[in-house]
Parts: C-alpha cells; sequence; structure tokens
C-alpha cells in the first residue's frame, strides 16, 4: 500500500521542464499561392523574396510553443518594372504548437519539428494611379514542418516549410470578395538561444 500511495505522488508530482526559448530571424522565398483578392498583374502564385523572425519554446519533451511574424514584397507585382500595381506586400503573423522529437532522441544532431497554428494575413496593393486599393486582413491557419540544430550552445540553424491559408473563403456576393489567401514558404533561419 505504502509503494502505491509513494508510486501516486511520483505520478502527481509535476515534473520541472526546462524550456528554451529561441528568437529566428528567418529569409526565404515565398512560392506558389493565389488568391480572389484583386490581382491585377496575376503575381500571387510567383516565386518571391522573403523575411521575418519567430520566436520558439521548446522543452525537453514533445510539444512546444511558437510566435511567427512574415513579410512578403511585392506580392502582386510580376518584375521590377510594375505599370499596375505599385507598393504591394502581405504580412502573415501566426501563432502555433510545436510538435518535436525530444532533444535526447536526436543525439544532438537536427531537432525535426511540426507545427500547426493560426494567425492573420494582411494583403495591401494599390495601382499606379490609386483607383484599385486593397487593404484586407484575413484569418489563415499554419501548417510546417522543419528541423532546428545548434552548432554551439546558443546559436544554430533553422529549416522551415510552412503553407499558409486562409479560413475565409468568397461566396459569391460583392460584399465577400476577395476573401481568399494561400501561399507556402521556405526559409532558413538563424537559431538564437535567449
Amino acid at each position: 500500500m505504502i509503494r502505491l500511495l509513494t508510486l501516486a505522488l511520483l505520478l502527481a508530482t509535476p515534473l520541472t521542464a526546462r524550456a528554451e526559448i529561441f528568437a529566428v530571424p528567418f529569409i526565404g522565398v515565398k512560392f506558389g499561392g493565389g488568391t480572389s483578392i484583386v490581382d491585377l498583374e496575376f503575381a500571387a502564385d510567383t516565386t518571391k523574396f522573403s523575411f521575418g523572425g519567430a520566436a520558439m519554446s521548446l522543452g525537453n519533451g514533445i510539444l512546444g510553443y511558437e510566435a511567427s511574424f512574415g513579410y512578403v514584397p511585392s506580392y502582386f507585382e510580376k518584375g521590377e518594372t510594375n505599370f499596375v500595381a505599385t507598393g504591394s506586400f502581405v504580412i502573415d503573423a501566426t501563432v502555433g504548437a510545436v510538435l518535436t522529437l525530444p532533444p535526447g532522441a536526436t543525439g544532438g544532431g537536427l531537432r525535426p519539428y511540426a507545427v500547426v497554428g493560426a494567425g492573420l494575413v494582411h494583403a495591401q496593393a494599390a495601382d499606379t494611379f490609386n483607383f484599385f486599393q486593397i487593404r484586407r486582413t484575413v484569418p489563415v491557419m499554419s501548417l510546417g514542418v522543419g528541423a532546428i540544430g545548434l552548432l554551439t550552445n546558443n546559436v544554430g540553424v533553422r529549416f522551415d516549410v510552412r503553407y499558409l491559408r486562409s479560413l475565409t473563403n468568397d461566396d459569391g456576393s460583392l460584399a465577400n470578395v476577395g476573401r481568399r489567401i494561400s501561399y507556402s514558404r521556405f526559409s532558413i533561419g538563424l537559431l538564437l538561444r535567449l
């Protein structure tokens, strides 16, 4: 009986898990995608440079958390000489749960992870004459996979592929047009332990 009580107390006692917090500035490319937002140059599916940052909290277990911010300049612009769209960009901000292998399972090597989250995407653009001005913010879901690895005690790298898709759709009415956007992003980031 005493053994059973001792075991129950040990299982009920929370383990002190040391969570590590990482800052991750990243650069990457946005690829693919589509939108129902007014896209005067049909550029939503073109490859674009992107950058951003993330904060990750990972412990010794399999569950962690992340907040991420991404910026894609010239999202609605086809090339360098833009006769139609000017000053366009897309910003995404998401929070998510990270599922990863414990550090001991990888033997100190790359630690793979999957992330699922939600947030907002803001798209903005205008034509040369400011006739079509677009400012749209929609809720999105975010799915991704990647890997992190430390090169020193405090500095490492992160490789990440994300897919973002709006949770809203157009319903055919003029009042609800332009509520769909989706794209993918591959990024490489600097992993900094805080």
